[in-house]
């Protein structure tokens, strides 16, 4: 019997969730108890009396082999087996006393096999036999009664026990098909649903569209979406009217924003967020709202808002109230969603890469170790082994490729892993193969973009090193990624030969545009001063210019060359910036 921890049902032993193999426990209680009768046959003292018995017990064991298919019959094995077992026990000359724990074996089987009804039927069947036997052998009054009594009693409670853990078992199972069941039927629903659904389940397009809503009812000059993460902290899912995220709230700078939440109401207030008491006395101009985001009775986020002008009067903030009370549940569902869509994905890409690393990368490995063999032996043809050495260059070309498709596979961004230190790793991990020198400035803040929205800037990344690495013969690559939620600024720029004509079978650029737009970002891709390429993704119009940080790790190493970096070299710099953020 073997111990499986993981599909115990809680509240119940963790035996319930063993698995075993009910016929091999039978018959090992089984012949446990026919080997103790054996013996307590070869000690009586007239043990041809009592191994006439005990012979009978072996073929009453043995009925319990036949090969009998309908279920029907087979639940009456059990019996057939006690009753055989009481004839042995009873028969004449003499009744065998020491052979009754014998029939502890047929209640337990029927029990542990077909239930409760069958255990109580096994004994009791026994017990006819045992005492009807009795009755007409005519022995003389003896303590067989009492104890063919006291033993039938036990062979009951045997059945019982056995019939109870046969049915917390089965129990456990059930619960756990119940829950695939369970989770399928969701599943389909979700597909279902998902296909009617206008606004669909992408959390940032659900963002935008509250704003979109809002600023439908009420004129604000400044909007963000804030949503709870997993470290704790709100971060803007999206932002409406804004050049940059300086101006956002937090629950440590607006008093506003922990009224509202502590409350869970809307709080309006005077002023705008960030504008701050003037020193003159004069007026506080403009005004601030935040509307908490519930679920039921629980928070995932607010909606932060600020203009000129008056506050909004009570009629319209009970508008929007409802407007983003109603918002909440489908922002909720898209961000579930999203968590089931990446998990889905990254456990695909670890497939994947596990399949090419065993399959074809493994495939490819021995071809070149046959082609190595045969440039060996091909001394005498000059021509042919130069032909298999172009060949071997080719194989390791394609092996080469295959180890970095599977490092673009296994990078990914999860809850312990930012955007930034995805893209260090997976630029460590290809640096060594791809013979360029990479320069990296990391720039992140303490908060996070959302999961979904880090992954699609890492494949584009991806993506645009990939371009790089195959087609533009360059010597340097350099790499910029800042965030500071909701913005983010990555630059992949390569001094190689530049854009060329577009392939009809290529489809990489086109992807690029793709994942830009699942997440609002803007896609450019424009030649490099001096040759090469520019691939730029803006999330936001916070960054616009590059800092001269970043500049200076450009000038270490200038086109043509690989500076201070040897081809294959990675040089990751940390740029931190103002407002408490920091490299990574």
């Amino acid at each position: 019997m073997a111990r499986d921890s993981a599909r115990t049902t809680p509240g119940l032993p963790w035996w319930t969730g063993a698995r075993f193999d009910t016929q091999v426990l039978v018959l090992a209680v089984r012949l446990a108890f026919l080997g103790l009768s054996f013996v307590v046959a070869a000690l009586d003292p007239d043990p041809r009396r009592t191994v006439a018995g005990a012979l009978v017990l072996a073929l009453a064991a043995g009925t319990s082999l036949l090969p009998i298919r309908a279920e029907r019959w087979r639940h009456l094995l059990p019996t057939v087996e006690a009753v055989i077992a009481a004839v042995g026990i009873i028969a004449p000359p003499g009744a065998r006393e020491s052979l009754l724990p014998y029939l502890l074996a047929p209640a337990f089987a029927a029990g542990l096999r077909f239930g409760l009804t069958a255990a109580l039927v096994t004994p009791g069947a026994a017990a006819v036999v045992l005492f009807a036997g009795y009755a007409a052998a005519g022995y003389q009054p003896s303590g067989l009664p009492a104890t063919a009594s006291q033993w039938i009693l036990l062979a009951l409670a045997v059945g019982a026990l056995a019939a109870w853990i046969r049915r917390l078992t089965a129990s456990s199972t059930s619960d756990v098909m119940r829950s695939y069941h369970v989770a399928h039927a969701l599943l389909q629903q979700l597909r279902d649903i998902s296909r009617q659904l206008s606004e669909g389940l992408d959390a940032v397009a659900v963002a935008h569209g509250l704003l979109h809503t809002i600023r439908s009812r009420l004129a604000f000059g400044r909007g963000a979406v804030l949503i709870r993460s997993d470290g704790g902290h709100l971060v803007a899912l999206a932002v409406d009217g804004a050049p940059d995220a300086h101006w956002v709230p937090t629950e440590e700078t607006s008093l506003t924003l922990r009224d509202a939440l502590a409350d869970q109401r809307a709080v309006t207030a005077h002023g705008r967020f960030g504008a701050g008491v003037p020193s003159d006395g004069t007026p506080v101009q403009g005004w601030q709202a935040v509307y908490p985001l519930r679920v039921g009775d629980r928070q995932i986020g607010a909606v932060v808002l600020d203009g000129d002008g008056a506050p909004p009067g009570p009629a319209l903030i009970t508008d929007v109230d409802a407007v983003v009370e109603d918002a909440g549940i489908r922002l909720e569902t898209a961000l579930l969603f999203g968590e089931v869509r990446s998990l889905a994905t990254t456990e695909e890409r670890r497939r994947l890469a596990r399949e090419i690393h065993d399959g074809i990368a493994q495939e490819l490995a021995s071809l070149g170790y046959r082609i190595d063999d045969q440039i060996a032996n091909a001394t005498a043809a000059p021509g042919l082994a130069a032909d298999l050495r172009a060949i071997r260059a080719d194989v390791s070309r394609l092996i080469t490729e295959l180890r970095l498709s599977i490092f673009d596979l296994r990078s990914e961004v999860g809850t312990q892993t930012s955007l930034g230190a995805a893209l260090a790793d997976y630029v460590r991990s290809i640096g060594p193969g791809i013979g360029l020198a990479v320069h990296v400035i990391l720039d992140e803040s303490v908060d996070r973009l959302p999961i979904p929205v880090e992954t699609e800037l890492l494949r584009i990344a991806q993506e645009a090193i990939t371009n790089a690495r195959r087609h533009a013969g360059a010597t340097n690559l350099w790499i910029r990624c800042r965030v500071d939620p909701p913005f983010a600024h990555l630059r992949v720029e390569d001094d190689g030969r530049g854009l060329g004509p577009a392939r009809l079978d290529s489809f990489g650029l086109e992807v690029m545009h793709e994942r830009a737009d699942r997440i609002g970002a803007t896609l450019s891709i424009s030649p490099r001063p001096g040759g090469g390429t520019i691939v730029e993704v803006r999330l936001g119009d916070h960054y616009s210019e590059i800092s001269a940080t970043e500049q200076s790790v450009q000038a270490a190493a200038p086109t043509g060359s690989a500076g201070a970096n040897p081809p294959g070299g990675t040089r990751i710099a940390a740029a931190a910036a103002e407002g408490g953020r920091h490299g990574s």
